[in-house]
């Protein structure tokens, strides 16, 4: 699709196709404005590069299926991963009840439930039959305290996690049951393991008289590094980052920021600022975007935060006239509105996850020094449709490395 955006200077939709079959073509109106041979002369001229970046991009696509390939205790240098996901075909499994496997969310999440669906898709893949007990606390820690108490008491074979905050809760109200968690940005920094090995048990939550649960789980953790790689290809002079985050919702977004301020501070790290401003809900977010603006931001990032991610529109009615470049790392963000994306394949990650759960059912423990998985990419979408509307230009660079590409609306 890019070599074709290169070529003809149009997008095409081939799901958008009218009475009549004809197709519907997009001008990008940005730095496509030049006649078909003066395009055909620039893709021309840019082929090579192009062919170098998707060569490198087919590498990595490689490296990722090779790393689903590989078998229990083997490992990619510098990522941890659970292992192969195998049919279970032994007798004693086959022989008995399904599983019980209890599914724990604090709210409703885009992302937790993509993950979740996954973690399913991954367990049918390995033909592991299994009854799922779903509750949603809706953000509420009492009901979120009884449902918790109610899936032990059942009891499950294990609970999977969905979200930090729920991954929490488990450890504070789950005794002698195994936990796998899921859709967790920053174990560590949420006090959850220990470290990314989780070879120490994290400090109990519990009275002295109880056992915590022991667990193990899946991380979307993307590095601030490859944030910032995809932030600086949209807004190239980028040098003052506005942050926008949720005291209620900003468990994860608080990790975002930590990491990335962190990472900043390294040697040859790029040379920028991060601003934040914090509301309390979501009638907040005029008056934060006002104050980021007052500071003269280059970009406003979405991060993994509920309360900003499903209100970009509000965002966008705030920056009014003034077109600040609105990046994310939240899958739903740049669905929602935002220019670029630098977000979690949840699909994958949660049939990742899935490895882990297989892991659980078989022993009915989490094994020892299980080390929390980590995703290695992410994934880069474009949204042609919001740069179309503030006439902001997309370098080619970027377009040549989207996963995906959002078009514009035919009109």
């Amino acid at each position: 699709m890019v070599l074709t955006m290169l070529l003809h200077g149009k997008v095409e939709d081939p799901n958008n196709k009218p009475p009549g079959g004809r197709r519907c073509e997009y001008a990008f109106g940005m730095r496509f404005r030049h006649s078909a041979g003066t395009l055909q002369h620039l893709a021309r001229a840019w082929l090579a590069a192009v062919s170098a970046v998707l060569g490198s991009a087919l590498v990595a696509t490689a490296g990722v299926e090779q790393l689903r390939a590989h078998t229990p205790g083997e490992q990619t240098p510098g990522e941890q991963t659970p292992g192969e996901l195998r049919p279970d075909t032994s007798n004693e499994r086959a022989s008995q009840t399904p599983p019980r496997i209890g599914v724990f969310f604090w709210h409703d999440s885009p992302n937790d439930e993509v993950t979740f669906s996954g973690v399913k898709q991954g367990l049918l893949d390995a033909k592991v039959e299994a009854t799922f007990v779903v509750r949603q606390a809706n953000s509420d820690a009492e009901l979120a305290a009884r449902q918790l108490r109610e899936l032990q008491d059942m009891p499950c074979d294990l609970v999977l996690a969905l979200g930090t905050r729920a991954t929490q809760l488990c450890q504070i109200h789950l005794t002698n049951v195994p936990v796998v968690f899921a859709a967790v940005t920053n174990p560590v920094t949420a006090g959850i393991v220990v470290d990314w090995q989780n070879d120490v048990p994290a400090k109990a939550k519990h009275s002295p008289k109880q056992s915590p649960a022991a667990l193990c789980g899946a991380s979307n953790w993307i590095a601030p590094q490859s944030v910032l790689d995809v932030f600086l290809l949209a807004v190239p002079d980028l040098k003052k980052l506005g942050m926008l985050r949720s005291r209620d919702n900003g468990v994860v977004s608080v990790a975002e920021r930590s990491d990335m301020l962190a990472f900043l501070k390294q040697d040859g790290a790029p040379k920028l600022t991060v601003h934040e401003a914090i509301v309390d809900d979501a009638s907040g977010i005029e008056g934060a975007v006002h104050k980021l603006q007052q500071q003269g931001v280059d970009a406003i990032w979405i991060p993994i935060d509920l309360t900003i991610y499903q209100n970009v529109e509000r965002v966008e009615r705030a920056l009014g006239s003034d077109h600040v470049p609105l990046l994310t790392t939240a899958a739903a963000g740049v669905r929602n509105g935002a220019l670029v994306g630098a977000a979690v394949d949840y699909n994958l990650h949660g049939r990742r996850a899935a490895t882990l759960v297989q892991r659980v059912l078989k022993t009915g423990r989490v094994p020892p020094g299980l080390a929390v998985d980590r995703m290695r990419s992410s994934l880069v979408v474009v949204n042609l449709k919001a740069a179309q509307k503030n006439s902001i230009e997309l370098p080619l660079s970027l377009l040549a490395l989207a996963d995906e590409l959002i078009a514009p609306e035919a009109k």
